[in-house]
């Protein structure tokens, strides 16, 4: 099991501020991951790339990269879907060129389509997207759809799954955070946990044990997700870090563990890989 934090967390920007930095602050605090965004585009040149690719490798840190936030495999327009397969591809080449496996991504929107359209459409487009990658040299690099929190949005753990079993190049994302949000707290527990893997059994099989995993406590109303929230400050909205170790553990999960928590990302990846540990140790 791997852990790390999500782009730049307050601690780091109060004495950081560049990205070939990161890796010996991920040391430092003995975690071994980190994701890099793209989240407002790719800008990133390709030395700039080769070199932060050689800084994480030679530190240890595992990277994964998280795809632009514009990609919607569901927009009606083809146009539009065409583009967002370019951003995966565009985001596959610089990730070779920093030594990334997985690039995590948003499958969509549902704009002014029914979530039953919206999700056909994603499905086309993604076995599409898949056609078109084994045309590049990409071998041994995962694009990983991502459980979303809002409920306009696609991404439940059904719909990831479904995903995923167009072919063995997508493997999931799954966003606790987000599935407590979409199903307004629905993550309390032990069976709860158990459930969301056992969904993506049913649907890839023995894949189901390699995931990469979001985690973060968010708040939510009515309609999902509202905003990402710290450990220290969440008091009523979850998800539950400790029961999740546990399944982990029973389960004999094999994941990199991201946390996104606002601000405090790199002090709750800590506290997770603890509580991992110490499950561990109760065994």
């Amino acid at each position: 099991m791997r852990f790390g934090p999500s782009g730049f967390c307050d601690k780091f920007l109060e004495k950081y501020s560049k990205s070939e930095e990161v890796p010996s602050w991920i040391i430092e605090h003995n975690l071994d991951a980190y994701e890099y965004a793209f989240n407002k585009g790719i800008h990133i040149g390709d030395e700039k790339a080769i070199k932060l690719g050689q800084i994480f490798k030679e530190y240890g840190v595992e990277l994964s990269v998280h795809a632009p936030y514009f990609i919607n495999f569901a927009n009606p327009d083809d146009i539009m879907a065409d583009k967002s397969k370019g951003y995966i591809i565009d985001s596959l080449t610089k990730m070779k060129l920093m030594g990334a496996k997985r690039l995590v991504f948003h499958p969509g929107s549902l704009t002014k389509n029914t979530r039953e359209k919206a999700f056909e459409l994603v499905m086309r487009r993604l076995k599409e997207l898949s056609a078109l990658l084994d045309e590049y040299d990409f071998e041994g690099m995962y694009i990983c759809p991502e459980t979303m929190g809002k409920h306009g949005q696609i991404g439940t753990v059904e719909e990831v799954a479904q995903m995923c079993a167009i072919d063995e190049k997508f493997i999931p994302t799954l966003d606790f955070g987000h599935i407590n949000s979409y199903t307004l707290g629905g993550l309390k527990t032990y069976d709860d946990y158990v459930n969301v893997f056992k969904t993506l059994e049913k649907y890839i099989g023995e894949r189901y044990k390699k995931v990469h995993i979001h985690f973060s406590k968010i708040m939510y109303g009515s309609k999902g997700e509202l905003k990402h929230l710290t450990f220290e400050e969440d008091t009523e909205y979850g998800p539950d870090f400790e029961i999740l170790a546990k399944v982990l553990k029973d389960l004999d999960i094999d994941a990199t563990i991201i946390c996104e928590s606002r601000g405090s990302q790199t002090i709750d990846s800590v506290k997770m890989k603890n509580i991992f540990e110490e499950t561990i140790d109760l065994k």
